[in-house]
C-alpha cells in the first residue's frame, strides 16, 4: 500500500492528552498534531524521540499536523501510530487473497452490524467475508504497536470496547456463525503475540474464552515505510499467562 500523503521529521516534546502531540519541526517550530492512537505509547513517545508528521491545516481544526510514525527511541525501527491503517492494511491483504484462511471469500463487506447483541449494545464488525456457499466469517481487527523483546503485546491500554468486541464475536461463534480476531502489528520486529495479562486482564481473558470457543485468533507484523507499508506476517497468537514461546 503506498500511503497519498506525505510526511517530514520532526521531534517529540510532549503528548498533553491521548489525541495531540506537540513537536518540534526542523524550523524549530512547535506544532500540535493529532495522535491517532489512544494507547499508552510511553515506550515510544519519549522527549527527544524522531516522529514523521503530515500537514492537515483546516478550519476550525486545532490540530495542524497528523502523526504517522515515531521512530524507536533505542533500535531506530519505524513504527506506524495510525491505528486506521490496520483495517487499510488488512483489507489490502484481503483483495489480494495473501493469507489463509481470508482467501476464498466472494465478497467482502465492511462495517457490517453484529448479527446479534452482547448485552445492550450491537457492534459493528470491521469485516463480513462471504465464500461461495454462501458461509459467513466475521472479522474484527486490532493494532498492537508495543513489542517488548520481539513479543507483541494488546492492547497497550485497557480497552473496554476491544473486550466487547471479543465477548460478542465469541456469542456470534457459540451461536453457530465464523469469526476471527486478527492483529496487525504495525512493525516487523515481533516474532509472536499476547494478551497484556497484567494490564488488561478483562480483555485477555475474553480473547483465551473466544479462543477456546473456537474463534480463529491470527497475527501479522508489518513493513512499515515511510512511504508505504505491507503486512509481512503471520505470527502466532499465545493467550496462556505463561512465559514459554511456541
Amino acid at each position: 500500500m503506498r500511503f497519498r500523503f506525505t510526511t517530514e521529521p520532526a521531534t517529540f516534546v510532549e503528548r498533553p492528552n491521548r489525541y495531540v502531540v506537540i513537536a518540534r519541526t526542523s524550523s524549530g517550530e512547535h506544532v500540535r498534531a493529532h495522535c491517532p492512537d489512544p494507547g499508552r505509547l510511553r515506550e515510544l513517545l519519549v522527549p527527544g524521540a524522531r516522529v514523521h508528521l503530515s500537514s492537515t491545516p483546516r478550519a476550525g481544526r486545532r490540530t495542524t499536523h497528523e502523526l504517522r510514525f515515531v521512530e524507536h527511541p533505542e533500535v531506530g525501527t519505524l513504527i506506524s501510530l495510525d491505528s486506521r491503517l490496520a483495517n487499510a492494511l488488512f483489507r489490502e491483504a484481503i483483495h489480494e487473497r495473501r493469507f489463509s484462511p481470508f482467501d476464498t471469500w466472494t465478497d467482502c463487506r465492511a462495517e457490517v452490524t453484529a448479527p446479534m447483541a452482547c448485552g445492550a449494545i450491537r457492534s459493528r464488525i470491521d469485516f463480513l467475508l462471504t465464500d461461495q456457499g454462501s458461509e459467513r466469517l466475521w472479522i474484527e481487527v486490532k493494532s498492537a504497536t508495543l513489542v517488548e523483546d520481539r513479543c507483541a503485546y494488546f492492547p497497550d491500554a485497557v480497552t473496554e470496547r476491544g473486550r466487547r468486541h471479543v465477548s460478542e464475536l465469541t456469542e456470534m461463534q457459540r451461536a453457530g456463525e465464523r469469526c476471527a480476531v486478527c492483529f496487525v502489528v504495525q512493525r516487523p520486529d515481533a516474532d509472536l503475540l499476547r494478551p497484556q495479562w497484567d494490564r488488561d486482564p478483562a480483555f485477555a481473558a475474553a480473547l483465551a474464552e473466544a479462543e477456546a470457543a473456537g474463534v480463529l485468533l491470527r497475527a501479522y507484523t508489518t513493513d512499515i515505510a515511510l512511504t508505504n507499508a505491507s503486512m509481512i506476517g503471520p505470527i502466532p497468537v499465545v493467550t496462556g499467562r505463561g512465559l514459554s514461546r511456541p
